[in-house]
């Protein structure tokens, strides 16, 4: 009796044991089957595919991630807010498990952590906006401040172990939200380093990666745990080239039960962009080139026009000239409604990634906008990368429309060949900075700008010419003309770090410095909007000596 008795005390001790195993391995058996489906394309769609997917799918489900605060300050039509802490406690209102979703946040971090979970959970048809809300915004897509609020139904059920799992992992997101920026890991790395998992694919890896990495492509995480620390305390940090492979990786080693996991922001892209290193392969030809003598040799090779070209001057040649390539860097949506006869549709994120679709370096080619600000990014970026006959129509199609000249609606395409090979030091500075340009495209509004002096000032730079200075300038501003922009770049702020804003009139000068900087490492540089007729129009004053 007594043997009977010591028997079930050990049975009773051992059980809940037992319990917790069973759940752990519920929810690991669900998280390997989740990434051995992972979505196509990682569940990613950008506003072209949503505003089709919305046409051809009016039902489908609009999921606002973002905080209350957030969403009503602007959303997209139809849209229901749930915050993303709170998403779990709310399944009633997503009770259909097929149905079609798409998760929406600010930049696409929090919808790519929230659409992982809702797929974890069964849920078949997820996705992600790209570049989240500030993408759709940037479109000039319709937008509303008012409330839409979903129908409830019966929540679906869901393996209990896994969804308490998603709860607890969703309900106790850290404040910023397990994501850290390329700024604050690179400190990290120097003092107390955390241990780095880069979960891209093997040819992103050997083309350079970040020191002190290991390499587990996010589509074989989990049958890889072997490689995982044994530790599950330990500091860990993923990423990815942009963020949205590490936020699948961050999220499937939260519900296996690491505590302390977080994500690159912006990849290995924001890495490079903020100025930090990477190693092995391409990356070690990188790490030793001088991006200043380059820049500084590009700067003082430029015509006195700094490759610009206005609207008469281009139909002119367009008359005159058939040779002449026309590219139009704007959205497809943007280009949709009337661009230039001619015009091949690029637009600006994607440009280094289809250059096979362009002539050779020699080529006459003139890119296009709506403003002149995105065609001068471009234009920078081909002139650096030895197209040496790029230019960019000041005002863009804006100005082209202002001068009564005329717009089309037959589309061109360009047959793509093989792209000229390219100084890899170069192209992939160049590549990584076009691909993570931001939905607002680094530009501040001229009311911005003024609130921004007046509580935190930013450094400003005009870039104009001594004679256009004198004339007027924004109190307050830094003096270097182009032409003679990368010979002072001793006296830049020396913290790149630094908020910068550059003008010029209108903003075709501006834009060539404030990607020249960010090239360099300046992580915080935006271009004044319009620049200094902006600035005027809005009744905001200038100074003299």
């Amino acid at each position: 009796m007594k043997k009977f008795i010591y028997l079930l005390c050990i049975l009773m001790l051992v059980m809940p044991t037992f319990g917790v195993m069973a759940q752990d391995e519920a929810v690991l058996s669900r998280l390997q089957v989740y990434n051995l489906t992972l979505p196509q394309g990682y569940g990613i769609t950008s506003v072209e595919d949503l505003t089709t997917m919305l046409a051809e799918k009016p039902a489908t489900l609009l999921l606002d991630v973002r905080q209350p605060e957030e969403y009503e300050a602007g959303h997209l039509e139809n849209s229901f807010n749930v915050p993303i802490r709170e998403l779990s406690q709310n399944l009633n209102l997503l009770p259909d498990k097929s149905a079609d979703i798409v998760v929406i946040c600010q930049g696409g971090g929090r919808a790519t952590l929230a659409a992982t979970a809702l797929g974890v959970l069964g849920y078949e048809n997820v996705k992600i906006l790209k570049g989240g809300f500030g993408a759709w915004d940037a479109a000039e897509l319709p937008t509303t401040t008012d409330v839409f609020t979903a129908e409830a139904g019966e929540a679906p059920e869901f393996d209990a172990p896994v969804f308490e799992a998603v709860d607890a992992y969703l309900s106790n997101l850290p404040e910023g939200f397990g994501f850290v920026s390329a700024q604050n890991l690179a400190p990290e790395l120097a003092d107390n380093p955390p241990i780095l998992i880069d979960v891209r694919g093997m040819e992103e890896w050997d083309a350079g990666y970040i020191d002190g990495a290991q390499h587990i492509w996010v589509n074989e995480f989990m049958s890889s745990q072997d490689q995982w620390p044994a530790d599950k305390d330990a500091n860990i940090v993923i990423y990815c080239a942009s963020g949205y492979r590490g936020s699948i990786a961050t999220v499937l080693m939260n519900l296996a039960g690491y505590t302390n996991v977080r994500n690159l922001s912006g990849g290995s892209n924001a890495w490079t962009a903020a100025g930090f290193p990477l190693v092995g392969g391409a990356a070690a030809e990188t790490a030793e080139f001088d991006m200043d003598a380059y820049l500084a040799s590009y700067v003082s090779s430029l015509p006195g026009t700094f490759n610009a070209v206005r609207p008469d001057e281009l139909a002119t040649e367009l008359a005159d000239n058939a040779d002449l390539f026309l590219v139009d860097v704007r959205t497809v949506d943007e280009y949709a409604e009337g661009f230039i006869e001619g015009a091949v549709n690029i637009p600006l994120q994607e440009l280094t990634q289809h250059l096979d679709m362009l002539p050779n370096l020699d080529q006459n080619i003139v890119v296009y906008c709506g403003s002149g600000h995105r065609s001068a990014i471009a234009m920078t970026a081909l002139n650096l990368l030895g197209y040496d006959n790029v230019r960019s129509l000041v005002g863009g199609f804006g100005a082209w429309k202002n001068a009564e000249l005329p717009a089309s609606m037959e589309v061109t395409t360009a047959e793509a060949t093989t792209a000229p090979e390219f100084d890899p030091s170069v192209f992939e500075l160049v590549d990584n900075f076009v691909t993570t340009i931001p939905a607002d495209y680094f530009a501040v509004k001229p009311v911005d700008l003024q609130m921004e002096l007046t509580q935190s000032p930013p450094v400003v730079i005009d870039v104009r010419t001594d004679s256009e200075w004198q004339q007027g300038y924004i109190e307050g501003s830094l003096h270097f003309s182009l032409q003679d922009f990368m010979a002072l770049e001793a006296e830049w702020p020396q913290d790149l770090d630094t908020p910068i804003v550059i003008y010029d009139n209108p903003t075709h000068r501006s834009t060539m410095a404030m990607t020249m900087m960010r090239l360099l490492g300046y992580d915080n540089v935006r271009v004044l909007g319009g620049g200094i007729g902006a600035w005027t129009s809005n009744q905001l004053p200038l100074v003299t000596d």
